[in-house]
């Protein structure tokens, strides 16, 4: 095989001339730092020709392969030696890096393949000068610099390259100065004589010996495979993102056509329903109006033809009228004719005096009765002086009970001696009392005008209280005083009115203890002089009142001490509390009686009071108190009661005194009148026996008889009787008929307001003429026929009536109606407007029917006619174009990528499955991605059936079509506006990759993923190596190398590589790799130099010293690893170690 032999670098970082030789596995040790990076960096260099698409520099395998310290180091760093910002080894450099190749079997010549390079600090990029590979020779860095003097410096280009050619000849000789690809493409065609050296192969090796490198350990299988395994081919699709995006920008445009066009037939389903909703409105108004109309009609006719009747009937009654009262004039003249025989037939009988005997007589009896009832009912009303004569009566109560007691049972027709003695001594008696009696009476009435005028004033009180004016609270001279004091411009101030008491257990205390100081006055200091002159003239009217001196209180403006009588108090006004200063200043609040009998003055809560010389109780009733909102509005309460309680005493007085009066007025007419009972008895039996006397005479005169005179005069009297009731039953028929014709009368003539009167009627008929050209009058009458004939009415007023309420309310529901779909056509324009754009022709306040639908349907028209149809046949040429496209460019190339990936997942676990490790066999899986799986199945389905492509874009497919679902699911796929094409061009995109785990003896399978989330460091880091190493040795074709075939260059390049491996492990996976028949070189730190010494053919050793780095090459034999094996703990058994360890 090639391997490497030889490493040149010649001013590289910080190493300016040195020649690394090597052979077999390489181990690159030093401290951080110290350049390990450096060596392995210029591997990578030379290896992609600098390509920047595929350089990591300074990245170190197992951190995302990020540069160490987030450091950016580029090729033009590390030729000026930039060691940090601003400081560098060299402002510009002439480099030469080279690797040498030698075939170890020595049938081929060796191999140096390196570069030629210049920078400068004042540029961002190195300029290449070669590109160069060597046949025939390895070249060091004498091939590279010159000697002037005792001073080495880097020859110049074309010296170097007429050297090598000198060398070498010029067929062994090629510089790819422009094109790292071809440089990398020849070198693989010398290194790698037995693959194929493509563009594709040489990326393909590139990439692999960077990802080496700069391995990234946390990444998923997936991620593994895309970046590290397959090859970075994206498939051009610019044409068909292009055609697909006209196809999504026609179909996007024809979906807000069909949108707009869904938006105005709503509209136009609105619009429609909004000339129903007028056409109702106008017919039922028409009808409306019709009906009232006929209803006035209807009714003038009722109102004429009740007239006309009623006339005729009241006529009737009138000539019957007219006849009994003639009936009733004959009849009145016999009877007067036949009164006055009897009258002469009378006087010459004497009935006559016989009869008025008898009626004066009868009048007597009347008047005796009537008399006999009043002295009783006098007696009886003389109950209520037992009541009243109380003290000071003791004979006339015992008396008046007497005359009660004896009168009780008395009755007209025989009135007893006892009841008659009886009256007549009470009558005595009371005479004498009727003075005092009086002077009671007139007490009472003197109470209830006292009553009356108290309940006066309480009223008055709370009147004035109510309207603004005297406060219920406030005594009349207080409330006097401040009446005056405002009228001359002061403004008083009651104390009640400007202090509270802040503690509610000492409200009933400060009220008693203030007393009368709870009305005093306050008035501005400016006015203290005028309102004391006030006070003094009405001192007759201010007696009750009291005027504060504000002058003699500037002294006691201090704060109250806690537990005096004035903390209790909280006020605005401090004046006020100047005030209760000055008045009860040193008055302690006692909570005790130990508190209380202490020197000096003091008060308790339940009103105890020590003046400091005499002890007293201070009470006033809660109702009484002033101090306060909530006292203030108890005062106004206790007035009302107080008023309501003068109201019932002045009821109940009423009564009493109306009684007095009643009993003194029955009392005087019976001590002050004639007649008593008895004599009221005998005047009535006189009278009656009288009665008698005269009734037999006139029976007497009766038995001889008047020849029928009475008889015929009485037979007269019922006929005219009879005749009269006729008269009122046609006089009350009459008045009836006549009501009724004036009352038509009357409603013929009144306005319009009501219904048949004639000028209701003729503007009923002006309005029905100006409504009738507004609507049908053909449909009209149809509609307004079909309702007469439903009606359930039984007079025509009364159907045309209720068919006009009906349609009125109709024509109101359809009105709203009209109103609420004006609404939603508002609203819908204004959707419109906010989806698609406003119009230049109408608004969203626009005249629905006159302007919104002409421009509605001339939009429907145009869409529907012209540019619907435009763009659909747009939408179908696109859609022709986008499926040949994505059959001819997109789907050929993603076949193809799919498959060179199937065949490199296939061969690559063929190397895998070769060489298990931990004996376990590695392979990779592939799995669909949910999202791309339609146009996976569209691949699969163009192999066996390519005609069915053709249903692409089409939008017809029928149902019975065997791929349509898959068809419609990638049209979906393809018109999604929120999907990014670039996804669709990296073919790894469309699946997702596993490695699987298989035990070669049980054959258990374990996903890489699972021993992700589960497994230890190594166990989660050894799949990556192991996949990586198979992948390298994909590239260079070393696990499958064939005999007689010449053996190519296969070197693995790993910066401080299996880090979170144990030392058994790091030592397998070095002999795994010797297995796949790579060549590594591994770069560490010191610390790790046992374990990867024994698998090593030679340690480069790497120091710092400065800004200067050096390498030191050391060549292990066989037998040096031998002796490194025996002393490694992991290689000795249990046994060993303990007897080394004993030994020891």
């Amino acid at each position: 095989m090639m391997e490497l032999r030889h490493l040149t670098m010649v001013n590289w970082h910080l190493f300016d001339v040195a020649d690394i030789d090597v052979t077999g596995h390489v181990g690159v040790l030093g401290e951080n730092r110290s350049g390990k990076s450096t060596i392995l960096d210029m591997a990578q260099v030379v290896l992609t020709g600098a390509s920047r698409r595929f350089l990591r520099l300074n990245a170190v395998a197992g951190d995302s392969g990020k540069s160490r310290s987030g450091s950016k180091r580029s090729v033009v760093d590390y030729c000026l030696g930039t060691l940090g910002e601003d400081q560098r080894r060299r402002d510009e450099a002439r480099t030469y890096i080279a690797l040498g190749f030698e075939d170890t079997e020595g049938a081929r010549l060796p191999v140096t393949i390196g570069m030629a390079l210049e920078a400068r600090k004042s540029d961002s990029r190195e300029t290449v000068l070669a590109l160069f590979v060597t046949v025939g020779t390895v070249l060091s860095s004498k091939d590279f610099i010159e000697q002037r003097g005792k001073s080495q410096f880097p020859a110049q280009w074309e010296d170097v390259r007429a050297r090598i050619v000198a060398a070498v000849g010029e067929g062994n000789f090629v510089n790819h100065r422009d094109r790292a690809s071809d440089y990398v493409r020849e070198y693989m065609r010398h290194l790698l004589p037995h693959s194929p050296f493509g563009e594709q192969n040489a990326s393909a090796l590139q990439k692999s010996i960077v990802n080496a490198m700069t391995l990234d350990h946390n990444q998923t299988a997936t991620q593994f495979v895309r970046n590290y395994i397959l090859e970075d081919s994206p498939i051009g699709i610019k044409e068909l993102r292009e055609s697909i995006q006209t196809y999504r920008n026609i179909s996007e445009t024809i979906r807000t056509m069909r949108l707009r066009l869904e938006a105005l037939r709503a509209l136009r389903v609105v619009l429609g329903m909004l000339e129903e909703a007028l056409e109702t409105k106008f017919r039922e108004e028409w009808i409306a109006k019709r009906a009232t109309w006929l209803a006035a009609r209807a009714t003038n006719l009722d109102f004429k033809t009740k007239r006309r009747t009623e006339m005729a009937r009241r006529d009737a009654a009138a000539k019957e009228l007219e006849f009994i009262d003639g009936d009733v004039n004959a009849i009145d003249n016999e009877i007067e004719r036949l009164t006055a025989a009897i009258a002469e037939h009378d006087a010459k009988t004497g009935r006559k005096s016989l009869q008025q005997t008898a009626d004066v007589a009868g009048q007597a009896a009347h008047r005796a009765s009537a008399d006999f009832k009043a002295r009783m009912e006098n007696i009886r009303r003389l109950e209520p002086l037992r009541a009243i004569c109380l003290d000071g009566f003791e004979d006339f109560v015992p008396a008046l009970e007497r005359f009660v007691t004896a009168t009780a049972g008395a009755d007209i027709g025989g009135v007893s001696d006892e009841v008659t003695e009886a009256e007549k001594s009470f009558a005595a008696s009371g005479a004498k009392w009727l003075p005092k009696i009086d002077e009671a009476r007139q007490t009472i009435i003197a109470e209830l005008s006292g009553l009356r005028g108290r309940r006066d004033e309480v009223l008055e009180r709370i009147r004035q209280h109510a309207a603004g004016g005297a406060r219920a609270y406030l005594g009349d001279d207080t409330e006097l005083l401040c009446r005056r004091l405002r009228q001359r411009g002061m403004v008083p101030r009651v104390l009640c009115d400007i202090i509270d008491v802040a503690e509610p257990e000492w409200v009933g205390a400060a009220e008693a203890l203030l007393g009368r100081d709870r009305e005093a006055v306050f008035v501005d200091r400016a006015d203290i002089s005028a309102a004391t002159s006030i006070f003094k003239e009405g001192r007759r009217e201010f007696r009750h009142a009291s005027l504060v001196s504000l002058n003699k209180l500037e002294q006691f403006r201090a704060k109250p001490e806690r537990g005096t009588f004035p903390s209790i108090f909280r006020s605005q006004d401090p004046d006020a509390m100047a005030f209760i200063m000055r008045r009860y200043g040193n008055v302690r609040l006692a909570d005790t009686l130990d508190q209380f009998n202490r020197p000096g003055r003091a008060i308790m809560k339940d009103g105890l009071y020590d003046d400091g010389l005499v002890r007293s109780h201070r009470w006033i009733e809660s109702s009484q108190h002033k101090i306060g909102k909530a006292a203030q509005a108890n005062a106004l309460r206790s007035l009302q009661d107080q008023a309501e309680e003068l109201d019932r005493l002045q009821t109940e007085k009423s009564k009493q005194a109306q009684a007095a009066e009643q009993a003194f007025a029955a009392l005087k007419n019976i001590c002050e009148g004639r007649d008593d009972l008895k004599a009221c008895a005998a005047a009535f039996a006189a009278a009656q026996t009288e009665i008698a006397e005269a009734q037999a005479r006139l029976e007497a005169l009766d038995g001889a008889g008047d020849g029928g005179l009475r008889d015929k005069k009485r037979a007269q009297q019922t006929l005219k009787v009879k005749r009269l009731d006729e008269r009122k039953i046609q006089q009350k028929a009459f008045g009836e008929h006549d009501g009724e014709v004036r009352s038509a009368e009357r409603r013929l003539g009144e306005g319009e307001s009501v219904p048949g009167s004639e000028l209701n009627l003729r503007v009923a008929r002006s309005i029905y003429r100006k409504t009738f050209p507004l609507y049908s009058a053909a449909k009209g009458r149809i509609v307004y026929r079909e309702r007469l004939d439903a009606a359930a009415q039984k007079g025509f007023a009364e159907k045309h009536r209720a068919i006009a309420d009906r349609a009125l309310k109709d024509a109101d529901a359809s009105d709203a109606e009209r109103l609420r779909i004006e609404r939603r056509v508002r609203e819908l324009l204004y959707d419109y407007f906010d989806q698609f754009g406003m119009s230049s022709q109408v608004g969203a306040e626009s005249e629905p029917l006159r302007e919104v639908k002409p421009w509605m349907e001339q939009l429907i028209s145009d869409i529907e006619s012209n540019e619907l149809r435009q763009y659909e046949r747009q939408a179908r040429e696109a859609a022709e174009k986008a499926s040949t496209l994505l059959r001819g460019e997109f789907i050929n190339a993603l076949t193809a990528r799919i498959g060179k990936m199937e065949r490199e997942l296939q061969a690559l676990n063929r190397s895998l499955y070769a060489h298990p490790f931990h004996n376990e066999r590695y392979s990779f899986h592939r799995t669909q991605m949910v999202e791309f799986q339609p146009i996976l199945k569209i691949i699969e389905i163009a192999k066996t059936s390519p005609e069915a492509l053709d249903m692409l874009f089409r939008g017809d497919a029928p149902d019975d079509f065997p791929h349509k679902d898959t068809i419609v699911a990638l049209e979906a796929l393809l018109e999604d506006p929120d999907k990014d094409f670039t996804q669709f061009e990296d073919y790894r995109n469309f699946y997702t990759f596993e490695i699987h785990m298989e035990d070669v003896a049980t054959g258990r399978s374990t996903r890489w993923e699972q021993r992700r989330g589960t497994g230890s460091g190594a166990e989660q880091q050894v799949p990556i190596y192991v996949a990586i190493g198979a992948s390298l040795a994909g590239v260079y074709g070393s696990a499958e190398r064939r005999a007689g075939k010449p053996a190519g260059f296969a070197l693995a390049m790993f910066d401080e590589a299996f880090s979170k491996m144990d030392g058994k492990n790091q030592r397998q996976m070095m002999s795994f790799y010797k297995n796949l028949g790579l060549q590594f070189v591994i770069a560490a730190p010191f610390e790790k130099r046992v374990a990867v010494l024994e698998h090593m053919d030679t340690i480069v050793e790497v120091d710092r010293i400065g800004e200067q780095s050096r390498a030191t090459v050391v060549e292990l034999k066989e037998k040096a690893k031998r002796e490194l094996m025996a002393i490694d703990p992991d290689l000795m058994s249990e046994d060993e170690l303990a007897t080394r360890l004993a030994a020891e």
